[in-house]
């Protein structure tokens, strides 16, 4: 007699141990891979994220110097420059959960200006889907946890 006509035979109803292990085991790797996908998932979405960051800055850095002539001053980590405000949409900001922005003018005088924008970030995961995704060469300059992005170069010109 097999296994399924005992238990019928028997009138015994249910699953065994083995098989209910069995779909436990299976639903523990499915899990964990579904997981993993997510995490990925999550990190390209935030990467996406930073690079429209980056442009939305650059955006309100141009159009600040298309009005003053000169690039917008220096900011510090987390805060969005003063005079960056008005260019930047309403709910922008420089400090996020994930990362951290820093508006860079490292005006050496006259047309020789260097200005950029600096993510740094603690999440090794992030920086390494940035590193992927937007590269670690001209525009962008990566020195351990920071990603730098360059908005204007020495010669003041983009």
């Amino acid at each position: 007699m097999k296994n399924g006509a005992w238990r019928v035979a028997r009138g015994a109803k249910g699953f065994t141990f083995v098989e209910l292990m069995t779909v436990i085991i299976i639903l523990g790797l499915l899990a964990g891979i579904a997981i993993l996908k997510y995490i990925d998932l999550r990190n390209a979405a935030r990467a996406a994220e930073v690079a429209g960051d980056f442009r939305t800055v650059m955006v309100a850095a141009y159009n600040y110097y298309s009005d003053h002539n000169d690039w917008p001053p220096d900011g510090a980590a987390g805060v969005v420059p003063p005079s960056l405000v008005q260019y930047l949409p309403g709910s922008f900001r420089f400090d996020k959960p994930e990362y951290t922005l820093d508006f860079d003018n490292m005006s050496m005088g006259g047309p020789n200006s260097v200005v950029g924008v600096t993510l740094s970030t603690h999440d090794d995961d992030l920086m390494r889907k940035l590193k992927r995704n937007l590269g670690t060469k001209q525009p962008y300059f990566e020195a351990g946890s920071t990603l730098t992005y360059l908005i204007s170069g020495a010669d003041g010109g983009a």
